[in-house]
C-alpha cells in the first residue's frame, strides 16, 4: 500500500507532546467538557484507592449530577469527553464515558498518549499476552455520531513515543523508526537515532545518526518516504534553523536546498541570522545568503546592526583596511567611510649654520 504521509507537524506547540509518564499525577486531565455543557471530572482518594468519574452540569444549563464510573481503581485519566484510561491491579483498559462500558479488557501493561491534540489523538497500549506482545495503536474515532475504535498493531517495538499528534517514534533492538497514526512507516528501522523533527518552508527535516555515531540529514517526502539530504558522515547536524548546517572536523557546510544542495565544507564559523549568514574562513569574514556568497570573504570584521536606512531596519556593517562599509541585507552598498590618512609631519627644518671660521693654520714665525 502506498504510504500516505500524514505527519504534518501541527503549528500549535501543544501538539508536540512527548509521551506522558502516567505516574505523574500533575499530567492527568481531571476535568473535560462536552458540547452539551456536561462536565466529567475525577474524584481522587488515592489513600483509599478510590477513583470515581462524575458527570455534572451547572445550574444555568439545568443542574445534573451522576456517577459515570465508581469503584476501587489504581488511577483514572480522562482523555476526552468520550474516553478514559482506567488502571486496576497494575493493568490498563479504555473506558467509554458515553456507553459506560469498557472498550478493552484489563490486559495492557503500559500506555502512551499525547495531550494537547484533538480528542481523536491516538492512544498506544502495550499488551503482553499469549497472542500478542507489543504496542497496539488505538485511534479513537467519531463515526456518524458514535464513538468507535480502530486498533492497529504497530511494527515490533520495545518502546513508543509521540513526536507529534500523528507522528510516533518507535524503538526496537537499538534502532528507531517513525510511523504515523495509521501505522504507516514514515522512517523504517535503519538509524540508531532519529533526532529533531522540524518543518521549514514546507520541508520536514530530521537529523539521523548511524551506529557509528555519525550524523546525517534527511527529508520526509509528501508520499511518506524518506530521502537522505546528507549521508551519515558528519560530526553534527544543526537543523534548529533553516538553512541548516553540517559540521565535520571543525568545518561547516550550509545546506540551503531541500534536495540537498549545499556549500563546500570550508567555513570555520557560521553565524545564522534571519537575514542571512555571516561566514568566516581563517580571520576573514563574508556574507552568505541562500547558497550564494553575497559578500566575498575578505573583511576583517562583520556584524548585523540596526539601521534606519533599510526597510527591515537591519544592515551589514563590515570593515577592511581601507575603511568601513555598510550594506543592506541584499549586499547592496549603502555607504563607505574611508580610513583617514593623517597629514604628513612638517619636514622642513632650518639648516644649521655650516659656516665655521677656519682655524688659523699659519703659525707666526718668531
Amino acid at each position: 500500500m502506498k504510504k500516505l504521509f500524514v505527519c504534518l507537524a501541527a503549528l500549535a506547540a501543544g501538539f508536540f507532546a512527548q509521551a506522558q509518564d502516567l505516574n505523574d499525577i500533575h499530567l492527568a486531565l481531571t476535568t473535560v467538557q462536552d458540547s452539551a455543557h456536561f462536565y466529567y471530572y475525577v474524584n481522587m482518594y488515592p489513600k483509599l484507592g478510590q477513583w470515581d468519574i462524575k458527570r455534572t452540569r451547572p445550574k444555568e444549563y439545568g443542574y445534573f449530577s451522576e456517577y459515570t464510573l465508581e469503584g476501587k481503581f489504581d488511577r483514572i485519566w480522562l482523555l476526552s469527553p468520550h474516553d478514559a484510561i482506567i488502571k486496576k491491579n497494575g493493568k490498563y483498559a479504555l473506558f467509554n464515558l458515553d456507553t459506560k462500558k469498557y472498550t478493552t479488557k484489563f490486559e495492557y501493561l503500559d500506555v502512551r498518549f499525547a495531550w494537547g491534540g484533538p480528542e481523536t489523538a491516538p492512544v498506544a497500549l502495550y499488551s503482553k499476552t499469549k497472542d500478542y506482545e507489543g504496542w497496539e495503536l488505538v485511534r479513537l474515532l467519531d463515526t456518524d455520531g458514535k464513538r468507535t475504535m480502530e486498533p492497529v498493531m504497530t511494527e515490533l517495538a520495545d518502546s513508543f513515543n509521540f513526536i507529534a499528534r500523528n507522528c510516533i517514534k518507535i524503538f526496537h533492538d537499538g534502532k528507531e523508526a517513525l510511523i504515523n497514526d495509521k501505522n504507516e512507516v514514515v522512517v523504517p528501522y535503519q538509524y540508531a537515532h532519529i533526532g529533531n523533527y522540524i518543518i521549514y518552508d514546507g520541508v520536514t527535516l530530521i537529523d539521523v545518526q548511524n551506529e557509528e555515531g555519525l550524523y546525517g540529514l534527511a527529508r520526509i517526502k509528501w508520499d511518506g518516504t524518506i530521502a537522505e539530504i546528507a549521508p551519515c558522515e558528519y560530526d553534527a547536524v544543526h537543523i534548529n534553523r533553516w538553512p541548516c548546517l553540517l559540521e565535520k572536523d571543525g568545518k561547516f557546510a550550509i545546506v540551503y536546498d531541500k534536495y540537498g544542495a549545499r556549500t563546500d565544507l570550508v567555513f570555520d564559523a557560521v553565524d545564522w541570522y534571519p537575514q542571512g549568514m555571516i561566514v568566516r574562513i581563517g580571520d576573514k569574514f563574508g556574507f552568505q545568503k541562500w547558497g550564494k556568497l553575497k559578500l566575498e570573504i575578505e573583511y576583517d570584521t562583520m556584524e548585523i546592526v540596526a539601521s534606519t536606512e533599510t526597510k527591515n531596519k537591519k544592515a551589514i556593517a563590515a570593515t577592511k583596511s581601507d575603511g568601513d562599509y555598510l550594506y543592506d541585507t541584499n549586499a547592496k552598498l549603502l555607504s563607505f567611510t574611508p580610513v583617514e590618512i593623517p597629514a604628513p609631519a612638517d619636514s622642513l627644518v632650518a639648516p644649521a649654520d655650516s659656516l665655521v671660521a677656519p682655524a688659523d693654520t699659519l703659525a707666526k714665525e718668531e
